[in-house]
């Protein structure tokens, strides 16, 4: 019988020593985890779960000196850009070389 009791107490501290750590655990991940990422998501913020920081969005009519809903302007490529220079050899033109196809649709006009 005294085994028994032994063997149920022992039982009863493990099963305590289970449930202690469990919860400092669950304690400790909010802490560090859940409770930063809720302050800045409060605040406004966005929360960077890789890096575990928190930034402050930027208004992007402030990075692009747009007025708020203004379209952005596209500037297309005009011919002018041809005649730009970015470092690299110009291409050689080239005389147009006949191939074979090319013969043969000409002959079956």
């Amino acid at each position: 019988m005294k085994s028994d009791k032994n063997l149920i107490l022992r039982v009863k501290l493990i099963a305590l020593g289970v449930f202690i750590v469990a919860s400092i655990g669950i304690l400790v991940y909010g802490g560090l985890y859940e409770m930063p990422r809720r302050k800045c998501e409060a605040n406004g913020g966005w929360w960077s779960d890789k890096y575990r920081a928190c930034k402050t969005p930027v208004y992007l009519p402030i990075l692009t000196k747009r007025k708020p809903g203004e379209p952005q302007k596209i500037l297309w490529p005009t011919e002018d850009a041809k005649g730009a220079s970015n470092g690299s050899p110009k291409p050689v033109d080239q005389p147009e070389v006949s191939s074979a196809s090319a013969s043969a649709s000409a002959a079956s006009r």
